[in-house]
Formats: structure tokens, sequence, C-alpha cells
């Protein structure tokens, strides 16, 4: 990977998994869900000015922490600001008694934690000091995921403490200068995607993943239209006897405890759906340079983990089939999550992640602060209310046992629900790991099986992507009864269009027009769709951004999604301009979630 041949302050590629963060951002602004929040509680004499030293040349370091998000020609690109658009704040609550100060200072990370980012604007990083007492202080970290990840909090605490270390004994610090930044990781994944590699597994991906991926544990209400992001938790504790059976029972089968974990997990998921294939995401750290494994950045990666339970297999041949899928999927780790859906184009539903539901992960503790002179870190464990998936299960290796969260969707499934599933998983570990030698039909949950009570959810149309990614969907959308002008002319030269496939309006004729310069090829009419025909997220902006342009209206992109066809994009730009020219209340932009669509 070249080092850094660019000039700071120039436009720098986005990789892709940024290039999907914006796109979401554009989609629904003005939401927290990509919020990378780092709490912790330091007791003892602190030096507040060496904290903000330390901070400060952190962020010196390390680009990606002072860029924001530029749109050039229709396309995003991030540019590094100074080190002092950096500017940490500090909050003095030594006035209130000490526990009044810790109730006020934990509303105050609460509130930081759900503020969302203006991608527009550096930096990426947000940084809150809280003075509880002379020897008491919280310390909020609030990054966006379009630059960091969870490895990257580990070096940021890494670095932070070597220089604070070094700045309360009057040393300079001694950190090696960075090979890279990560704009050059960026380039470099832009340049590297054409090889034999890359296709081969793509290919691979294409194959195991073909078929449709159906949601993992049968929900207690409707599925919304659109996807709300408000999730609750609930604690998991996987005792010293049972997390001594799992472990020794995975090591016997040549398996990692994630595996052994996943395997259970993967059962239940079986015997709770009902479904023999069983899909499941899981981050892998995607820092497969040397180079990059100093760096701040967004390299994670998510893997689909497919794995088939058919024919009523014992949890030994389980263990195995896992460790299988596992392997070949850290082999084939390369392709960005978002490439892979672009790829397997799977079938769409605004209000559904595509490929997988439930995301599960087994980590070590989180990083803190170590080595502070005088001063002892913790973690502040703050509720964080907000899901990216219909069920979350996070688990930590704690040497002797397991602990972890079981977050989950509100909007889909009760409190009463999401802690019978965690005792059902406490259950199925006990009983699995006393015989794996058993058909896994021989557990079943403790208060009986589980039907799910929700009907299906509101009706999301056809040719709908996902809020998640901008992959297409397989099928065309409804025509449109658009009444826009009528357009009679000749000027428009698509030979694919003919007979009513043709445009009949000047709305119709320039997004046909807009349609062609951004996918390089001509619709094959009023009722093609947008992304059944090669459109993806950026391509989408790009024609939402020109067209916008083009017609002097802010026209979001989520217009698209749920408007995917030249006609019914048409007929909704009309009813905007409509809006426009009377006052009204424009009709472009799609309903809330909850509020219904147009279907």
């Amino acid at each position: 990977m070249p080092g850094p041949d660019r000039r700071m302050e120039a436009p720098a590629l986005l990789s892709f998994a940024q290039q999907r963060l914006w796109f979401l951002d554009r989609l629904r602004p003005g939401r927290p869900d990509q919020n990378v929040p780092a709490a912790v509680r330091l007791r003892g004499r602190l030096d507040e000015a060496a904290l903000v030293s330390a901070l400060t040349e952190v962020v010196r370091r390390h680009e990606v922490l002072r860029s924001r998000i530029v749109v050039v020609e229709d396309s995003p690109y991030q540019v590094t600001e100074p080190v002092g658009t950096f500017v940490p704040t500090v909050t003095d609550l030594t006035g209130l008694p000490p526990a009044q100060a810790l109730e006020r200072g934990r509303e105050l990370v609460a509130a930081d934690m759900a503020t969302p980012f203006d991608l527009g604007v550096a930096p990426m990083l947000r940084a809150r000091l809280i003075r509880l007492t002379a020897d008491d202080h919280l310390l909020l970290l609030v990054i966006h995921h379009i630059a960091a990840d969870g490895w990257s909090l580990s070096v940021l605490w890494q670095e932070f403490s070597a220089v604070y270390r070094a700045a309360v004994t009057g040393r300079a610090a001694t950190l090696a200068e960075l090979p890279v930044q990560y704009a050059d990781f960026a380039a470099w994944q832009h340049g590297s995607g054409t090889g034999a590699a890359p296709r081969d597994q793509l290919a691979y991906w294409r194959e195991q993943l073909s078929g449709p991926s159906r949601p993992a544990f049968p929900a207690d209400r409707p599925r919304p239209a659109l996807w709300s992001g408000r999730g609750d938790e609930i604690g998991i504790e996987i005792p010293p006897g049972t997390a001594d059976r799992i472990r020794a029972l995975g090591h016997a089968q040549g398996m990692t405890p994630f595996m052994t974990l996943l395997a259970a997990f993967q059962v239940l998921i079986a015997r709770s759906s009902g479904e023999p294939e069983v899909s499941v995401g899981t981050p892998i750290s995607g820092r497969t340079r040397i180079e990059v494994e100093p760096l701040i950045g967004f390299f994670v990666n998510t893997l689909v983990l497919r794995t088939d339970l058919s024919g009523d297999p014992t949890f030994t041949e389980v263990l195995g089939r896992v460790r299988q899928v596992a392997v070949d999927a850290y082999a084939h780790q390369d392709v960005p999550f978002e490439r892979l859906v672009e790829e397997v184009r799977p079938a769409r539903d605004p209000g559904q992640h595509p490929l997988f539901t439930v995301m599960f992960q087994l980590d070590e503790p989180p990083a803190l602060p170590a080595g502070l002179p005088g001063v002892g870190a913790s973690a502040l464990p703050v509720p964080y209310p907000l899901v990216k998936f219909d069920i979350e299960v996070s688990l930590t290796d704690r040497g002797d046992h397991f602990t972890g969260v079981l977050r989950y969707a509100t909007d889909l499934f009760s409190h009463g629900t999401a802690h019978r599933l965690v005792q059902d998983f406490r259950s199925l570990l006990d009983h699995l790991a006393g015989s794996p030698g058993r058909p896994i039909s021989e557990w079943e949950p403790p208060l009986g099986p589980r039907v799910g009570r929700a009907g299906p959810g509101p009706s999301t149309g056809t040719g709908t992507p996902s809020t998640e990614t901008g992959a297409p969907s397989a099928e065309a959308a409804t025509p449109s009864t658009g009444t826009g002008t009528s357009y009679t002319g000749t000027s428009y030269t698509g030979t694919a269009c003919t007979g009513a496939g043709r445009p009949s309006t000047e709305t119709e004729l320039l997004v046909t027009e807009v349609w062609t310069e951004v996918l390089g090829a001509a619709p094959a009419g009023v009722h093609s769709d947008f992304f059944a025909s090669g459109g993806h997220s950026l391509p989408a902006s790009r024609l939402m951004s020109r067209l916008g342009r083009a017609l002097g209206l802010e026209l979001p992109v989520a217009l698209l999604f749920h408007h995917p066809t030249v006609a019914e994009l048409a007929d909704r730009i009309d009813a905007a301009l409509l809006g426009e020219l009377t006052g009204a209340p424009s009709a472009a932009v799609p309903a809330a979630a909850g509020e219904g669509r147009r279907s």
C-alpha cells in the first residue's frame, strides 16, 4: 500500500464502507445510529490540560478524525481539516452534591451519545470531560462510525495513554509516525478490486448466499415500513460451569469459543423459526494489511454466516458445519459487505436489513485508558437504546465466564420475548454441552415452542431497496398513474423505450435523460426499476442530486427508494412542483415509519 503522496486538504476517495454510511446519512439524515461512544470514569488527580493535549495529539495523528465529507460532481470525498477544529468540551459539576453531579453527568453523556453528526462539518470526534469532584471525572468520546470502529478505540486509548503519561511526567511522547493514513487505504481499496482473487471471492458469496433470507425470529408485532432503530437490551451471563463445558466441547472439535457459541445460537434460531437454513452476521476486523493495524478508521467488515441445519443433525455435526462455514467465510473476507449486497441483489424491504437480521459477536473486554499516573479508569455503563438489526448478541470473554447483552428492536419484540430468548439460550447451552451427540430436535424450550403472533407488516411494494444499503431489487415497481404535463416531442432517442413505455411527460423525459447519464444506459421503459437496472446507492444519490439541481427542488434520496421507476418518480416530482407553485405541502417526501406508504 503506497504511503501518502497527496495534499492533506485535497479531496480523497471514501472507502466502500464509508460510502455506504454517507449514503445512509443522505437517505435518513439527522440520526445517531452510527455514533460510536466510549465513556469512562476517571478517579484520581487528573491533569485536565494533559488530557486535552493527549486527545488533540491523537486527532493530529489520525487525519480521518478531523475530516469532513464534501460532494464533488455528485460523488462524496473526504477532506482533512486542521487539528484546531477539534475542541473538547469541559463541564464543571463540582457545585452540585456528588450524587446529583453523577446523575447530571450521566444525563449529559446520554444526550451527547444521542446527538447526530453533520458529516459536512469536521471533526468526526466529539469529546466531553465532566468534572464531578476534584478527583472524579467522566470522559465521553463520540466518534462517527465513518471514522472509526471497535479496533480503533483500542488504538485511540493506547495512544492517548502514552501521550498523557509523557505530558504529566515532562517527557516527550515517542509514538512512531504512521506509515499511511485512512485515505490511503481507501484509495488502495478502490484500486485493488479488479483482479482474479476478488472475482473468485465474489463468486463464492454469490453461491453461498443464493436464495431468500428470512427473518430469524418470529416477531411479536408487524414489521414497520421503515426501520426506526428503537431498541432495548437485556444482560446475558454464562456462568463458569457452562462456559468451561462449552470451551472443552469446542476445543475437542477444533472450534474457537466464538464458533461454538455461534453454533448454539444458530440452533436456537432454527428451533424458533422452523427454518433449516440460518443466516447470522458477524463483524471482522477487515485489517488484512499490516500497514493499517495502527490506524484509526472504519475498516471493519461484515461476514454473513449461513449454515444449513437440515436433517436434524447432532450438535457435534452442527459444530462441524458451522466451523466449515466460518473458515470459508474468513478465507473470502476481502469482499466489502457493500459490494456483496450489490452483487447478490437480495429481495428488498426498507424495514429489514438485507441478507441477515441477527448480528452475533464475541469480543475481548473493551479497551480502556491504562497506566495513567495517579488515575484509575473504568468503563461507564450507559444504556444505548439504538439497534441496527432485529436482534444483536454481543458477548465478552471474561476468561472463566462470558457476559454480554442481547439488544432487540422494540418495534418487533416485547421485553418478555427478549428475556425469554436469553433464558432459552442459557438452557440450550446447558443441554448441548451435556448432550452434544443427541439430535438438536430433542431440545425443547423450557416454556414450550414460541410461535410469532405478528402478521405481515405494512406492504412495502416491490423493487424497494433497504435503508441499510443501496442494493437493487429484482422486481419492477407498480406503474405510476402520474398526470404530469403532456410531452409529445420526439427528442428522446432511447431505443429501448417503445410504445407505452416511452416518456409521455416533460418530467418523465428529464428523469429518463438523467437516468441514462448516471447509469450509462437508457431505461427499457418508464416502468423500469432503477435498482433492477443496475443502480445502487451512489448512482441513486447522483440521480436525485442532478434532478434536484435541474428543477430547483430539494429531492431526498429516499424518494427514489419508494418510487424507483421513471413514471413513479416523475409523478412524485410533479407533485412536489405543484406544491411549490400552490404553497401546498409537498407529496414528494415518503411517509415516516409507521405512517404507511404508497404501495
